[in-house]
């Protein structure tokens, strides 16, 4: 199989005969896929069923980039309302994101990132269209192919078509995140995230949000991911005016079980990796995140953001949410709350058991994780 770098051309290639379009927009927004690229070359331990999976990712996001660069184009209308106030759920994973997420997205007067949308941007069309759409009916089929051949990662992280689902996939179209990381090791790809300014990352995502709800300008958006972690201090400079809600879980259970999250996926992808290299490399890179943003929020109006403890969002998870609202002055009808209730009593009836995992399995020491998170876990009350 050629190298990653020779295969530049080839992968652009197929992203535009998949969509038809051929436009990438600046490409000094493709320095990222030129380092990922040169670090992937550099790695040992991706398999030949892990150097097909990347390729396929990268093409992925390739494709999703031309589609919005098209939707820019078509619909430069949708680049004038700004995005305002968005409410940003940001936290390690496993802390509860997903959940808040869901519970929220019941909210009619919010709008979230629809996950078929990431895939292929443009304006939201009307819900009874989307079965008909190829675009949705596409991302429906590799969810489903998911659901049949990865079983324990739908078990663990369920992703569905037509639900709100994180933001990466948007930032992804400028290679810069660290999902990547999260496939195997790439410490050159890395270091440079470490230290790229993800500014330009942070203004295409908001370009795609004003191209996806064009036709609701006015609807506060809702989006959610961990990996904001990372970029806080940007996404904070292109949304000014964000509602930043921030979940906490002791990373004592929390890095465990992203361990276990990012492992399922993982192991099929590489060889000859250790589990103990791999949880070093995972508890470390969200160390990092935690730092970041603890560093970010010192010196800022406090009253921007809301912290949400997963003990207490597990055991109270309505008046978690209805702190939420009052905190942030968000206006909520007695028949959102009802229906937000309601869903929260079926969906913690239909829930599976919650994933644990052990420290031990990724010869992490526990209290090594104490250490290292000690001055989150203090300010946290995690003791």
């Amino acid at each position: 199989m050629s190298s990653f770098v020779d295969d530049e051309g080839r992968l652009r290639d197929q992203a535009v005969v998949a969509c038809g379009y051929d436009d990438f927009g600046d490409e000094a927004e493709l320095e990222g896929l030129h380092v990922l690229l040169e670090s992937l070359d550099q790695n040992r331990y991706l398999n030949p069923l892990g150097k097909i999976a990347i390729r396929h990712m990268i093409v992925r996001d390739l494709k999703a980039r031309l589609v919005a660069e098209h939707g820019f184009k078509s619909w430069p209308e949708s680049q004038s309302p700004g995005v305002e106030a968005p409410l940003v759920i940001v936290g390690l994973p496993r802390t509860g994101t997903t959940a808040l997420q869901e519970l929220l997205s019941v909210d009619p007067n919010l709008q979230g990132l629809e996950l078929w949308l990431t895939r292929a941007p443009k304006p939201r069309p009307m819900r009874a269209q989307w079965r008909d759409d190829p675009d949705y009916q596409a991302c429906a089929q590799e969810m489903k192919q998911i659901r049949e051949f990865q079983p324990e990662l739908h078990a663990i992280h369920k992703m569905d078509a037509g639900k709100a689902d994180e933001c990466w996939y948007l930032m992804s179209q400028s290679f810069v995140h660290s999902s990547w990381l999260a496939q195997t090791q790439l410490p050159a790809y890395r270091a440079w995230f470490e230290q790229v300014d993800k500014v330009p990352v942070y203004k295409r995502h908001r370009r795609n949000l004003q191209l996806i709800g064009s036709r609701e300008p006015g609807k506060r958006w809702l989006m959610k991911d961990s990996t904001h972690l990372f970029g806080l201090d940007a996404l904070l400079e292109v949304y000014p005016d964000a509602r930043v809600v921030q979940t906490h879980r002791d990373p004592v259970e929390s890095i465990p079980s992203v361990c276990g999250l990012c492992w399922t996926a993982r192991k099929t992808l590489n060889e000859s990796e250790s589990p103990k290299t791999f949880g070093e490399l995972t508890t470390n890179l969200w160390h990092m995140g935690v730092e970041q943003t603890r560093n970010v929020r010192v010196g800022r109006n406090q009253d921007q953001f809301f912290d949400v403890s997963f003990p207490r969002f597990k055991a109270e998870p309505m008046a978690v949410v209805d702190e939420i609202y009052a905190h942030f002055g968000l206006e909520r009808s007695d028949e959102t709350r009802a229906a937000m209730d309601a869903f929260q009593k079926q969906n913690s009836a239909d829930k599976a058991p919650l994933h644990r995992y052990a420290a031990s399995a990724w010869e992490l020491d526990v209290d090594e994780i104490r250490a290292r998170f000690s001055t989150y876990r203090n300010e946290q009350g995690f003791l």
